[in-house]
């Protein structure tokens, strides 16, 4: 019984690649996500849309970039629409980020005592 439920997950296993790959796809690629389903052998659209998500995710939290438009999708008036906006939200998030740490360094260096930034007129050893 071990085996047969082994087996199942197994089966159910998709490299990174393969998730990210299916995501870029769908996303940018304009694929239908039953259609990838099919070709891949993925047991449910659901997956796909769960993967597609995620890669979203990870594009407005910087951990990967988006990628440039292709000719197809730079001439299709909506497309670029969307892409501002996904511009807009990762340039307001990078924003927030910097004053983050911004922030953080500067509490750093006054409260803690601790020297972040180089300062000027010194020299490197």
């Amino acid at each position: 019984m071990e085996d047969h439920i082994r087996e199942l997950l197994n089966r159910y296993q998709y490299s990174e690649e393969v998730k990210e790959t299916t995501a870029f796809r769908v996303l940018f690629g304009g694929e239908d996500a039953k259609q990838i389903m099919q070709e891949l052998g993925i047991h449910s659209v659901k997956t796909i849309h769960h993967w597609v998500a995620d890669y979203q995710q990870k594009i407005e939290q910087g951990l990967i970039s988006l990628p440039p438009m292709n000719e197809k999708q730079k001439q299709n008036l909506e497309a670029l629409n969307q892409r501002n906006k996904q511009l807009e939200k990762a340039l307001e998030e990078a924003n927030l980020m910097i004053l983050a740490l911004h922030t953080m360094i500067e509490v750093a260096e006054k409260d803690l005592k601790i020297s972040i930034r180089k300062k000027s007129g010194t020299k490197r050893s």
